[in-house]
């Protein structure tokens, strides 16, 4: 539980451990006070501005429906369980971003894209139902709706095409 706290809120333990220890370094070397809490105002401020530009955002869906509709409609899905607060996830949004636009542009709507924030409702239920307590977390299923492939880190394009060739139908 303790493991699973400090991995979803990391961005936040992080922040606020270096915060802590930028005061104490300031106050060791006899900085001012207002040195030390200029210095800390700003790098407070810059971590939350950091925070709020690069937090993976909203769930692709609402509701459990929606995401079931989306996992049983016979194409490949490519999963992400992210957390806002997490410093992998934020850190890993730039690739993942990219890994999408790839998959929307090569594939369209043949190839399904699941992004569902764990701290929702939907994300707590499919959290469970996968089974698994850090994020983030990248799952990638066959059309069947088989388990095909999971990380922390996201999938190669090489793999997202190979199942993607897998799926396409007989010619």
């Amino acid at each position: 539980m303790i493991q699973e706290f400090g991995n979803q809120y990391s961005f936040i333990i992080f922040g606020f451990v270096m915060l802590v220890a930028l005061f104490g370094v300031l106050r060791w070397r006899r900085a001012s006070w207002g040195v030390t809490i200029v210095a800390v105002v700003i790098a407070s401020s810059l971590l939350t501005v950091a925070n709020f530009a690069l937090r993976p955002g909203e769930s692709d869906v609402s509701t459990i429906a929606e995401a079931d509709a989306l996992l049983t409609n016979g194409q490949p899905t490519l999963i992400e369980f992210f957390s806002n607060y997490c410093t992998g996830c934020i850190l890993a949004r730039p690739a993942v971003d990219a890994l999408v636009g790839e998959i929307r542009a090569g594939y369209g709507e043949s190839f399904n894209v699941l992004r569902v924030n764990i701290h929702t409702d939907v994300g707590m239920e499919l959290r469970e139902r996968y089974g698994f307590t850090s994020s983030p977390e990248f799952v990638l299923l066959d059309q069947a709706g088989a388990e095909v492939w999971r990380s922390s880190v996201p999938p190669e394009r090489a793999l997202i095409d190979q199942v993607a060739v897998n799926a396409a139908p007989a010619a």
